[in-house]
């Protein structure tokens, strides 16, 4: 573990729950500073398709389901404390491969790895120094209401035969996920950032090139 934390050095770490900003603070870092950006959505088609029985099961479950039929299944027929779990498997499978990626990207920069699939517990190993890493996790209101707007919802929920259940039962799992992700910094004594909208994007994100001493 200590070679990779030497290998990873030059890494920098950005988790969180969805709908905290995590995307829009990474993008305005990499417009501002020499850093290569690595965002986990868009490798995760091709996590998925290197997936395999032995080293990720829970991904090698669903890797040829769609999102849309993955969503089906979770937000319709699967209580919420299991739709975490798995979500929490995957992304704990799918932590190997990104440091897979990373270790094959070129150390002449700075990278930037921003993603939900960041947990606490598989970042922490890894850092030489906790201010190499930071988690934004909006509280519960903010979630509900920032969601609610985004354009590719309701293309999403009228899939559905009760959509206004499945949006709750899709709020509910993340906010249950930002409870895991909050216990998880928390107990690891790394540094959180609760977005409640009491702070605009600049303010967080003068936050966060404070931590990772940037200024």
């Amino acid at each position: 573990m200590a070679d990779l934390k030497h290998e990873l050095s030059h890494v920098y770490w950005i988790g969180g729950s969805p709908c905290a900003g995590k995307t829009t603070l990474a993008r305005k870092l990499v417009e501002q500073y020499d850093f290569t950006y690595y965002k986990c959505d868009d490798c995760y088609d091709d996590h998925m398709s290197r997936s395999d029985p032995e080293n990720h099961p829970s991904m090698f479950k669903i890797r040829d389901l769609s999102w849309d039929e993955v969503w089906s299944v979770q937000f319709c027929s699967i209580p919420v404390e299991e739709q975490v779990e798995e979500v929490m498997t995957v992304y704990e499978e799918q932590f190997s491969l990104i440091v897979e990626d990373l270790l094959s990207l070129p150390k002449k920069s700075k990278i930037l790895v921003e993603g939900a699939a960041l947990l606490p517990d598989k970042v922490a190993p890894l850092l030489m120094d906790p201010k190499q890493a930071i988690w934004f996790v909006p509280a519960p209101e903010f979630q509900v209401n920032h969601f609610s707007k985004r354009e590719w919802i309701d293309r999403i929920l009228q899939k559905y035969d009760d959509p206004e259940k499945a949006f709750s039962n899709w709020m509910k799992r993340d906010m249950k996920f930002a409870e895991q992700i909050s216990e998880q910094a928390n107990r690891l004594s790394l540094k959180e950032v609760k977005v409640d909208g009491s702070h605009s994007i600049m303010q967080n994100f003068a936050t966060i090139r404070s931590h990772f001493s940037l200024l």
